[in-house]
């Protein structure tokens, strides 16, 4: 691995959360997620429209490309064999099914059986190489990289993306389960620690919780929002014996004990559920990390902003990367060729020219004015109490809208926020997150902190039931983003609600004809696309 790469690497994904990334010249210039071009939420499969969105964004061909590489060894050969199936039905989506858990099981054996897994390994090769030749990359280098090396990867790309030495910090690794692994550890002159799936997966464990409370695959952040209204001392002593070290039980020790389960208030198993993983995560981290030094994270295992709090207490630093789940393996997978490189702002989506947006304004029925400063006539219908939405530039990569593919609002109006709620298709007991200039939080969200007093008194609607927020910490490298904020806290607000720009079940918007119409379903006030201004009141007749 060479800290420098001159030829352009392209970096997939083809699991669950499918999506490409592109490095050339030494940066990652471009990255997506499949779901946001397909719009079909958590696509699976081999990411053709990712791919060709990032070539178009660097304005390459595939004879361009010198490295192409992708996460994943083994277990998967029967995934990419059957594409085309895969594609529109994933096998593993249900932690509780039989299938879910025979697929799994699958992907073990395979992982930790050589002769098998070096058969299987040659033949997967061999279906990728031949499906890349056939789109033009035939004449590149291919490469295939562990799953956890790849999240390890990203978790490093994040610490160097915050002036981090990465390596002199620690990286942890935790979700569940890739190439038969459920947690990676990695420190400065130590081998690294894998530990395999399920036995050391708390992410199963909380995915199958989560499908058991009710709720759909991805779910887990709203158990996790949940987990604040209950009480979990009764219930967790069930969780601490399902995720005892070694041996965690994603079948919530069978039939019997799920439908006891089922009958709990969902409020206090989510609640058990909560406390047991940040304890076992804190735990794992501990002992197998017992230094103080910084530490990256990566793995779908911290998507859950309340473990990386748990986490970060008495370290030196923690980064998170961005898109911490599978759906950040395809960086990953580029940097195994590149060699650890920072991770900038996570605005990586490709861009939309204003052809593109006018076409896409003229189709909808809808009319639009352009403006010279559009941020500034937002600022002022939020202020006056409007729902905008907001969708500039490249688009976030990762799960969560930092203010390009966004709704904001008034963070102290709950009836406007009641009626987004509506909308949006989302659940009530779920908080708004705020964005702001200054204060505590992260730059992507991806920690939870607890709300000052600044907050609670003028923008209760982003404070969570158990004080806690999950912040946006603007960065004045979004100077766009930064001064729309400096004129909504003249007009006496020091925080604005940010949500993504989705109805419930939809992936996040990305092009112009995507933001036009969750604009017209979601019933907003005004919408900023690109440099347009675009009002509800402006149907054409």
């Amino acid at each position: 691995m060479t800290p420098h790469h001159l030829e352009p690497v392209l970096g997939f994904w083809d699991g669950h959360d499918a999506g490409a990334a592109l490095v050339v010249d030494g940066r990652i210039l471009v990255a997506v997620s499949e779901e946001r071009l397909s719009r079909q939420k958590r696509a699976s499969g081999f990411p053709y429209l990712a791919i060709a969105a990032c070539l178009e964004h660097a304005g390459l061909a595939t004879e361009d490309v010198g490295d192409v590489a992708t996460a994943g060894r083994f277990g998967r050969l029967g995934h990419r064999f059957l594409d085309r199936v895969y594609r529109r039905r994933d096998p593993s989506r249900d932690p509780l099914s039989l299938t879910s858990r025979l697929v799994r099981e699958l992907e073990v054996q395979l992982a930790f059986t050589p002769g098998l897994r070096h058969l299987e390994s040659l033949s997967m090769r061999a279906v990728l190489v031949r499906r890349l030749a056939t789109l033009g990359f035939g004449h590149a280098r291919f490469h295939v990289v562990d799953h956890h090396t790849a999240h390890a990867l990203t978790a490093r790309a994040a610490l160097l993306g915050d002036g981090i030495d990465c390596q002199q910090a620690d990286v942890a690794t935790m979700d569940g389960y890739g190439d038969g692994v459920a947690a990676r550890f990695e420190s400065p002159a130590r081998p690294a620690v894998i530990l395999p799936s399920p036995g050391a997966s708390l992410a199963l464990v909380y995915g199958a919780t989560t499908r058991l409370l009710g709720f759909g695959e991805g779910d887990e952040g709203k158990v996790m929002g949940l987990a604040a209204q209950g009480n979990p001392e009764r219930l967790a002593p069930l969780f601490r014996r399902w995720t005892e070290p070694g041996r965690c039980c994603p079948t919530l020790g069978g039939q019997d004990e799920r439908r006891r389960l089922a009958g709990e208030a969902r409020e206090d198993v989510a609640a058990a559920l909560q406390l047991v993983t940040e304890e076992r995560a804190v735990a794992l981290i501990e002992h197998n990390l017992p230094s103080r030094r910084a530490l990256g994270l990566s793995g779908g295992l911290f998507a859950n902003i309340a473990v990386n709090r748990a986490v970060a207490r008495g370290r030196q630093h923690t980064a998170v990367f961005p898109h911490m789940g599978d759906g950040g393996l395809c960086v990953g997978a580029a940097l195994a060729v590149t060699g650890p490189l920072p991770m900038p702002l996570p605005f990586l989506g490709p861009t939309w020219s204003d052809h593109q947006i006018a076409s896409a304004i003229a189709a909808s029925g809808l009319t639009a004015s352009r403006s010279g400063d559009p941020d500034a006539a937002l600022a002022d219908a939020i202020l006056a109490g409007q729902l905008v939405a907001r969708v500039v530039g490249r688009s976030e990569f990762g799960p969560r809208a930092l203010g390009h593919r966004s709704i904001l609002a008034r963070a102290d109006d709950h009836a406007r926020l009641e009626r987004l709620n509506a909308a949006l298709g989302r659940d009530d007991f779920m908080p708004f997150a705020p964005v702001r200039r200054h204060g505590a939080g992260s730059k992507a969200m991806t920690t939870l902190v607890t709300a000052d007093a600044d907050l609670r008194e003028h923008c209760p609607a982003v404070v969570h039931v158990d004080g806690t927020v999950r912040t946006q910490l603007a960065s004045p490298d979004d100077s766009e983003l930064w001064a729309l904020l400096e004129r909504t806290e003249a007009g006496g607000l020091p925080a604005l609600v940010n949500t993504s720009f989705n109805l419930h079940g939809e992936p996040i918007v990305e092009s112009p004809t995507d933001a036009l119409q969750t604009f017209l379903a979601a019933g907003l006030d005004v919408m900023r696309l690109g440099s347009y201004l675009v009002q509800r009141m402006g149907l054409a007749a």
